[in-house]
């Protein structure tokens, strides 16, 4: 073996040292302009052979890292140099290295009056910024001296004088050996295990010599000590310890997974448990890396492929699943086969091909071979701004997944220990050694008060016995004490699971990030922030928005006590920042917003004193668990013992009186009665089974029925989940019988920290579960037979209702079965085996609606994972828009059974992309996934926000209500859309008729991207906001396009052009023209200053592409959707996804003579510009009865088309065979209609009497229900609960139509009679408010905000408009605003019927289809689906509990009696 190949175990000298200088460097700096860099080449990375890989499943040396053989190619002194640095100095042989480097030498260079290269760098640097080195630590690159070490043949090798070591049987003698040296400054310092049977010396952990007193001998020293100028974990440290030694590594933390197997996973300790740690989800973070890279269109493959993993030496590694996964295993349990290190984001094909027609070469030769017409010196070929490897542009979501501060770190790395929530080591002791990350008792427990800033403790305690001298108490970054413990707190969970802000760490805890735009005027300073660039890059590196910039919360101590303004604010903050991220608490509320009681009652005018009461409830809640004696119960459920009977009784009574007008902190119900994560998940699910999952819930072992039971057998006290042991099955174990009884774990042979079990049974069949984390917590389980058992004193009438119905036929019609469980339980209607618990008890879910990626091609940052490059790109990460009213069910994944499942909006996702000479190629951009579903991504998930009687969802919030107010809930659950949460983004586009197109810049460039005008823009901007005053709130910004080509003047010279309706979707608008027909624009390039044409009729020329189809009289264009699902892909079988209907390649447009024509816009999503050639594919009237046409809406597999003949519904499923299937006759209910509206079963038509509604259960044969007469009703737009009407002078008209059958004219708005001549209106909403855009004819744009934090109940699913005018655009030249372009909907991921658009990121996944979804309102064997009858709804009604009734007893019997009265009698009771 070579002398170059030894040297790769261990990355050496100068090369590791340059990954670390540029990892700090970034934050001085991003101008490298004095400095040189050489690099040398690097050959592709090879695959693993079979023989490589160990039992384990790890590569060992048949794979090699990137950073290993680039470490090999070049050596110190050649990486990086000044340019007058003098000639480099002779290099050292690796004996005379280490003699330099060592303490000795150091010391000796001190006396001498001098001092190792080294150490001179990083001195007094203030805590919060202690990893961030200055730029003179590039000049070292070539001062350390490169250390040589045989190659190892395995990832994790054993050094010799470990081999044989047998620590169980070790001697206290033999232990005191290994310490004394140690405890002599570390004095009364103890082994973490705390465990008497255990005899464990200092170094058989950490390493090092306890044979000295001195400190230079005793320690292990690192590589690069000013990475490490203290003894506390450094902030944002990454990749450093790739670059350690491994010796260093295991010297600072034993439970690194580099160096675990030397220390914890040594023979005799937990060598299981370390290599399940190494393939743990936690550890890999492939569901991570493989949903942001298929949901966004980078990879094909649907299951992950990449994962993060390295050896001891921190080389990326391949982990493979032994033996592999057979094919049963991948599509059904969720196992992956392998995961690959991620690839290097140059050498990345960009996703979504966006024609980014950056500065470059013109011609793409081969490789190797010159082009014969290139002049000498000026290639046509160039190198890329972007970097090496990319060309013109590279992938964002790979430099995403490279640089961005987001998802990580996972365990392979400590936490970036800069903010509370983010402290803690990696490895094992990521979770085994507690931090103080939070002040709240309730996610902290008995940790809380260590505070939140990472400190050691500074006092002895029960569980702190001794205080290490040599830690400093003021320092952060510290553990609490030198102690292993699984008795681990939420607290300290939320470190790694608060990321991204929308999963279950904040939900369980009762917190969702906060929205950016409430309480503005705390959180942005008085004075517009202007960050100088190294301010931004530092800000950046804290928190990878780019709205922190802007912020206060960028101040380090600003955040870190954010919670003393929570007297102040609106919004209840939380006390712990994770990323330098805000969260707010989330409350019970109404669907209007209003807050709630305990009991149900509305609160108004709450004051943030009430709601921070309201976060100390669960306090009070949890004493009444502590001590409790469930062996001597009296019948009443109250404790024998008259003493302990009094405590109870008074902490219930306190209780209520805290309860009665305080609003209610939607944490999980078992947070807030003490139960910590740990006391559900076991140590499977924390530690992992070595098999490598594709997601978090495939690796899950734990369910809810293996605690509280089912409605026909008790809980067996045995895991169940898709990962427990023995479960071959999809999902999970439904039942127990001889072949599934043994499946799982045994939880009655747990025990807790403290010697309990950690469930008991008792003599009475009550299972009560003991704290992990608390000595004298303990709680009672129910069970669900029980609630559903009338006699039993658990008796909940509304589980009983919820678990046993059905429907039953009696003669020709359906009755409703309850109160019973029949014989097969699988008739239930709410069957464990087809739907998920969580679907009924989650209360709320989390959801993000828009995340903007704006990739920078000259922004320098360092990458976080792997070698630490730091290079040109970057992608920022900001979200916009999260919220907690919006609930929505789907089909879960395979590896989860296929169950009815809450899903969320993980992310929608739209990209921007700046070129090297900082001009925005492309702006806000939506994604499509691989297989051409939207990259808008949904994702089943579970909430974690289970809560008790009245707080979860009830029979209305997912059934038809008896009421008839629940459409737009029913639409949003379906998640059908409700048109609220569109994203306009920074452009509106407004049809001008004679006048063309024209885009007024709505949206600030920078982060936040708030609406010029609005609140928003007042608080984050306020500069430019007193600058739009001063223009009297007149837009100043805007871009045009006449609606011809120039050769129209020449050619058709009598023609008249005109644009009178558009829509914009992704990178195209577009136009109906009148008699210009139908014509394209592309708009990619608005943004872009180097484009004199901001948008054009045809991006390369009017001669190679053809954007425009000729018709008589193109009256109106639709798109069938404003997201852009490409039907073209091609489909991997393995990925379980589901086709995207040809009808969305296409574009419906009507014309007056002609009818309907269709124009293939399939090829504009392909990139390919060579086949932009678009014409009329069908063009459909038959008899003319499309004459006169003038509107036209699509509405999933059906055309609305309001012609001469009234309105007629044509049937567009297959565009080869298009039919009418009604005509809604001129004259009989409907006079002259226009525009047509959907939501979920009912239609609302325009027309010349106002407003019509119709019921399109059936939607071949629509009913009509009733009408509102309006004057100059021109356009409608719904959006949830209320519509907005286009009432020409008389303004915008708002109606309430919460009950469509009912429509109710809310609010007139003219903003004092500027609003006069409405033909349109669109909304869109940023960041927490709502904004409707008005195409008011001769006035132009206007811009009105609908609702703002200050909104009562903003909050909420509906609250009341407040609108009011923040922005208008006059049309210069007498121009008129015909109609407004529909913005992006991200909350839509089905059409109507029942095909999916949206992209959901687990496998198998997906919305419910049609019949799926009309199972939730239409009674069996009707529907609209083929071999059903025709539709008949049926309603449900939610029974309120009484809680002015006192006695819970009678309380329930009131409640079950009322049940009674809508659902029939009991069955229990007709027995």
């Amino acid at each position: 073996m070579t002398q170059r190949k030894r040297s790769i175990g261990i990355y050496c000298g100068g090369a590791a040292l340059w990954g670390l200088a540029l990892v700090y460097f970034v934050a001085f700096s991003n101008d490298l302009s004095d400095r040189t860099m050489v690099r040398a080449a690097e050959p592709p990375v090879p695959i693993a052979s079979d023989e490589s890989i160990d039992d384990s499943g790890v590569a060992g040396q048949g794979i090699r890292s990137r950073t290993s053989r680039l470490l090999d190619a070049i050596r110190p002194s050649r990486l990086l140099r000044r340019k007058t640095e003098p000639d480099e100095p002779q290099r050292l042989n690796p004996k005379q290295a280490d003699a330099a480097n060592s303490i000795p030498m150091r010391r000796m260079a001190q006396e001498a009056g001098g001092q190792h290269p080294a150490a001179t760098i990083g001195k007094g640097q203030d805590a919060a910024d202690r990893t961030l080195l200055p730029v003179d630590i590039l000049q070292t690159a070539a001062s350390i001296p490169e250390r040589v070490n045989p190659e190892p043949d395995v990832a994790y090798p054993v050094p010799a004088e470990l081999a044989m070591a047998d620590l169980i049987n070790q001697t206290p003698e033999e232990a005191w050996a290994k310490s004394w040296g140690c405890v002599e400054c570390h004095k009364e310092s103890h082994d973490p295990h705390m465990s008497e049977a255990l005899q464990i010396g200092c170094t058989d952990c950490h390493g090092g010599n306890a044979n000295t007193t001195m400190k230079e001998i005793g320690h292990v020293h690192p590589r690069f000590p000013d990475a490490w100028p203290s003894s506390a974990n450094p902030a944002r440290n990454y990749t450093v310890l790739n670059h350690e030694y491994p010796e260093f590594v295991r010297f600072v933390n034993p439970g690194d997974l580099r160096v675990a197997h030397i220390s914890c996973g040594m023979s005799g300790c937990h060598p299981k448990e370390t290599l399940e740690v190494k393939k743990s989800m936690m550890t890999h973070g492939c569901m991570l890396w493989g949903a942001a890279l298929y949901n966004n269109g980078a990879v094909t493959h649907k299951v992950p492929r990449y994962g993060e993993s390295y050896s001891m030496y921190g080389t990326g590694q391949r982990i493979q699943t032994v033996p592999p996964p057979t094919e049963y295993e991948r599509d059904w349990k969720g196992v992956v086969p392998f995961l690959e290190p991620l690839p290097r984001f140059q050498t990345t094909q960009i996703s979504n091909i966006l024609r980014t027609f950056e500065r470059g070469g013109r011609f793409a030769p081969e490789l190797g071979i010159p082009e014969r017409g290139e002049e000498p010196g000026r290639p046509r070929q160039r190198s890329s701004n972007r970097g090496m490897g990319t060309l013109n542009r590279t992938d964002p979501v790979f430099v995403g997944l490279a640089k961005t501060r987001l998802l990580d770190p996972t365990l392979n790395f400590a936490g970036t220990n800069d903010h509370p929530g983010d402290y803690r080591q990696g490895g094992c002791t990521s979770c085994h050694v507690i931090y103080a990350n939070d002040r709240s008792p309730v996610s902290s427990g008995p940790y809380a008060k260590y505070g939140n800033r990472g400190k050691a403790a500074s006092e002895i305690d029960d569980f702190v016995v001794s205080l290490d001298p040599t830690i400093p108490k003021w320092e952060s970054g510290h553990p609490i004490t030198h102690r292993f413990t699984t008795a681990i707190p939420t607290s300290q969970c939320m470190i790694c699971h608060m990321h991204p802000g929308t999963t279950v760490m904040n939900s369980y805890i009762g917190y969702i990030w906060s929205d950016q735009e409430t309480d503005g005027e705390h959180l942005y300073p008085q004075q517009q922030a202007d960050s100088t660039s190294e301010e931004f890059v530092r800000r950046q590196m804290n928190n990878p928005n780019d709205i922190d910039t802007k912020m206060l919360t960028a101040d380090y101590e600003f955040l870190a006590d954010i919670v003393d303004l929570n007297p102040q604010l609106q919004h209840t903050l939380a006390d712990f920042h994770g990323h330098g991220w805000n969260y707010r608490a989330v409350f019970k509320k109404d669907r209007q917003g209003t807050l709630m009681t305990h009991d149900g009652n509305e609160l108004h005018n709450v004051t943030p004193q009430q709601k921070m009461l309201a976060v100390k409830v669960p306090e009070v809640v949890k004493e009444q668990f502590r001590n409790r004696d469930y062996a001597h119960v009296a019948e009443d459920g109250y404790p024998v013992n008259e003493e302990e009977r009094d405590r109870v009784l008074r902490l219930e009574s306190a209780l209520r009186q805290m309860r009665e007008n305080t609003p209610v902190h939607m944490l999980d119900i078992h947070l807030e009665m003490g139960m910590h994560c740990v006391d559900c998940h076991f140590v499977q699910d924390n530690h992992g089974d070595t098999k490598l999952y594709g997601g978090v819930r495939d690796a899950i072992e734990i369910t809810c029925t293996d605690c509280h039971g089912t409605i026909s057998e008790f809980a067996p006290l045995r895991t169940s989940g898709p990962a427990a042991k023995g479960n071959i099955w999809p999902g999970m174990v439904t039942e127990r019988n001889e072949e599934t009884k043994n499946v799982g774990r045994n939880l009655a042979a747990m025990r807790t920290p403290f010697g309990k079990r950690r469930f008991e049974e008792l003599p009475d069949g009550t299972i009560v579960q003991n704290s992990m984390v608390e000595p004298d917590l303990s709680w009672r389980i129910k069970q669900v037979r029980d609630t559903i058992t009338p006699s039993h004193p658990d008796y909940n009438a509304l589980s009983a209702l919820s678990k046993t119905v059905r429907f039953t036929k009696n003669e020709n019609q359906y009755d409703f079965l309850w109160g019973d469980v029949p014989e097969d339980p699988k008739q239930c209607a709410h069957a464990i085996q087809d739907m998920n618990c969580i679907a009924c008890h989650s209360s709320w879910n989390p959801s993000c609606f828009g995340c903007h990626l704006v990739q920078k091609a000259d922004k320098k940052m360092p990458e976080l994972h792997y070698e630490g490059d730091v290079t040109k790109n970057y992608t920022a990460y900001n979200f916009q828009t999260l919220r907690d009213d919006v609930f929505m069910l789907a089909k879960d994944a395979n590896a989860t059974g296929q169950r009815i499942n809450p899903v969320r909006s993980a992310c929608s996702v739209h990209v921007s992309s700046y070129n090297g000479n900082r001009e925005n190629v492309y702006y806000q951009q939506q994604t499509i996934s691989a297989e051409g579903l939207s990259g808008c991504a949904f994702s089943t998930n579970v909430p974690h926000t289970v809560r008790g009687r009245g707080e979860t969802k009830m029979c209305a919030d997912c059934h038809l209500s008896g009421d008839d107010d629940n459409n737009a809930i029913m639409s949003q659950l379906l998640m059908l859309g409700t048109k609220y949460m569109n994203h306009m983004g920074r452009y509106a586009w407004i049809a001008a008729g004679e006048h063309g197109v024209w885009s007024p810049v709505i949206q600030e460039r920078d982060e936040p991207q708030s609406i010029i005008g609005s609140t928003m823009h007042r608080d984050a901007f306020p500069e430019y906001y007193k600058q739009h005053l001063a223009n009297d709130r007149q837009l100043q910004t805007a871009y045009e396009h006449p609606g011809r080509d120039i050769a129209d003047n020449l050619m058709h010279p009598g023609m008249k052009h005109e644009i009178l309706n558009l829509q914009h979707r992704g990178e195209y608008l577009y136009a109906a023209c009148g008699e210009g027909g139908f014509r394209i624009f592309d708009i990619a390039f608005t943004d872009h200053k180097g484009f004199a044409e901001r948008y054009t009729t045809a991006p390369v020329s009017p001669l190679g592409q053809k954007f425009y189809v000729r018709s008589k009289n193109c009256t109106d264009v639709a798109s069938p959707s404003t997201m852009a699902p490409d039907p073209t892909r091609t489909h991997q079988p393995e990925n379980f996804e589901q086709a995207v209907p040809m009808r969305y390649a296409f574009i419906y447009c009507t014309d007056s003579c002609e009818g309907l024509f269709l124009v293939g816009a399939g090829t504009l999503l392909d990139g390919n510009p060579n086949n932009n050639f678009v014409k009329k594919d069908v063009v459909f009237n038959p008899d003319g009865i499309l004459n006169g046409a003038r509107r036209i809406t699509v509405w999933g597999k059906y055309a609305w088309i309001a012609c001469d003949a009234g309105m007629v519904i044509v049937n567009i499923e297959d565009h080869k065979n298009l039919h009418v299937v009604n005509v809604l006759p001129e004259g009989e209910w409907l006079n002259q209609p226009g525009n047509v509206e959907f939501q979920f079963r009912y239609a609302f038509i325009c027309d010349h009497d106002g407003i019509k509604v119709m019921d399109v259960t059936n939607p071949e044969s629509p009913e009509p229900v009733t009408s509102l007469h309006l004057e100059e009703a021109h356009n409608i737009y719904v959006a949830r609960t209320y519509a907005y009407v286009a009432t020409g002078s008389h303004g915008l008209t708002i109606l309430d139509v919460k009950n469509p059958r009912d429509p109710k004219v809310d609010q007139v708005f003219t903003a004092g009679g500027r609003i006069n001549d409405l033909h349109d209106v669109k909304l869109g909403f940023t960041y927490a408010s709502a904004y409707a855009y008005l195409a008011d004819g001769h006035n132009g744009l206007h811009i009105v905000q609908l609702t703002s934090p200050k909104t009562p109940g903003n909050d909420g699913f509906s609250p009341r408009p407040t609108p009011q005018l923040v922005s208008s655009f006059k049309i210069p030249h007498g121009g008129h605003a015909l109609a407004v372009s529909e913005a992006f909907d991200r909350d839509r991921a089905v059409d109507e019927a029942g095909d999916q658009l949206s992209v959901f990121g687990r496998i198998g996944a997906r919305p419910m289809n049609l019949e799926e979804m009309q199972k939730l309102y239409l009674l069996p064997g009707t529907g609209t689906t083929p071999g059903k009858l025709p539709p008949v709804v049926w309603k449900v009604r939610n029974p309120e509990r009484d809680n002015s009734i006192p006695n819970r007893r009678e309380r329930e019997i009131d409640l079950h009696q009322k049940v009674e009265e809508f659902f029939g009698e009991s069955q229990l009771r007709k027995r």
